[in-house]
This record gives structure tokens, sequence and C-alpha cells, in this order.
């Protein structure tokens, strides 16, 4: 299988992610689509918690260096995440088929607006597979999303 790189390695590329992979491994492969979806949305998925753990390890030196940073960081979580929308907002926003819309910049997010980690990574990955089926399904020719549009 010399695909399989393909089906590892992007989806774990920021901004790119599982969205734009499974269609690749689908219409440039011979994997199966259920394993294309299978894959690439746990591979996206993985990236989350290993956000969360960069966004500990450099954000806190770099709040401490640059005033900006602390400024902005503050001001997001002044601000907190809106409790109306809250955890399905992020899903929502996630699952949007737009390239910053993904898994790192819900993570992102989360992390500015000192969401809960655990309910933040339900919804994230809530989003992630809720883009994989409907790139899957696009992909297959079972939805058209020119409709939506």
């Amino acid at each position: 299988m010399t695909d399989l790189p393909l089906i590892i390695l992007l989806p774990l590329v920021p901004t790119f992610e599982s969205r734009y992979t499974i269609p690749l491994a689908i219409s440039l492969t011979d994997i199966h689509p259920a394993f294309a979806f299978g894959a690439c949305v746990a591979l996206n998925i993985l990236v989350v918690p290993l956000v969360f753990l960069g966004l500990d390890m450099f954000a806190p030196p770099l709040i401490k260096r640059y005033k900006w940073v602390n400024s902005l960081f503050t001001w997001f979580l002044r601000r907190g995440y809106n409790r109306k929308w809250g955890s399905f907002g992020l899903a929502i926003f996630v699952a949007i088929p737009l390239p910053i819309t993904g898994a790192y910049t819900g993570s992102l997010i989360a992390y500015l607006l000192g969401m809960d980690r655990k309910r933040a990574i339900i919804a994230i990955a809530a989003g992630v597979i809720s883009i994989g089926a409907i790139a899957t399904l696009a992909t297959l020719g079972i939805i058209s999303l020119a409709g939506l549009l």
C-alpha cells in the first residue's frame, strides 16, 4: 500500500486536515472509502491533545515575554466563550468546510477562551467526524455540496 503515507501525513497538516485528505485518498488511490474516512478522522482528532500540549508548553513563556501576547490572552479569557453556543458552537465551527476552521484552529480557540479541555476535545472531535462524513459522502457522490451554496 504505497498510498498509506498520504493517509497518515496529510490529516496532520494544518488547514489541510481530514476535510481535504479524504477526497484525495478516495479519488486518487485505491484505498477503501471507509478506511480513508476512519484513518483520516482518527489522525485529525489525535492532533487536538497535541495542540493543547504545545500551547501549554509555549504560550506561558510567550505571555511572560511579550506584552501584546499577554494582552491578547487576557482579552480572550476576560470575554470567555459564548455560554449560549459553547461546545456546540465549537463543533459547528470545526465542521465548516473552510481551510481555517479545522481541529487546529478549534483547539486554539478553546485554549484562548479557557474552555474545559474534555468538553472542547469532544466538541472538536464531533466537528471533525461531521466534516469527515460530509467530505466522504460528497466525494462518493452521495450528497452534493453545490446545492447547499
